[in-house]
């Protein structure tokens, strides 16, 4: 409905049409949030049954939520015809990913270490 909606504005009136496309964007992305909370609960099961730390947990599901955030970001400006700010917030988004992901990599280094030695 969002696109139909955005698509007959931007033939009458354009000026609206960029907020019909981020009015739809957010009603998506609200209806997608309340069934995030079934995969937050999966994977708490998953670390309570194989004793992983909730440091490595936890920076697991802000990676996937880095990773999501930017690509609705960018798809968001790609709409409103603004490409080359969608692929600076998608190097951003890499930048911050890999950023947020060190701890793993430390952790992952140093169990090959110890496995090693």
């Amino acid at each position: 409905m969002g696109a139909v909606t955005a698509l007959i504005l931007k033939h009458t009136r354009s000026e609206y049409a960029p907020m019909a496309v981020i009015a739809a964007g957010v009603v998506i992305l609200m209806i997608t949030l309340s069934a995030l909370t079934d995969v937050i609960v999966a994977f708490e099961e998953i670390v309570d049954k194989t004793n992983l730390s909730r440091e490595l947990f936890s920076s697991l599901l802000k990676i996937i939520g880095i990773g999501y955030l930017t690509e609705y970001s960018v798809s968001i400006c790609n709409d409103l015809e603004c490409a080359s700010i969608g692929k600076k917030i998608a190097l951003a988004g890499k930048i911050t990913i890999f950023l947020t992901a060190l701890p793993i990599i430390m952790s992952l280094v140093g169990s090959i270490a110890a496995l090693v030695s």
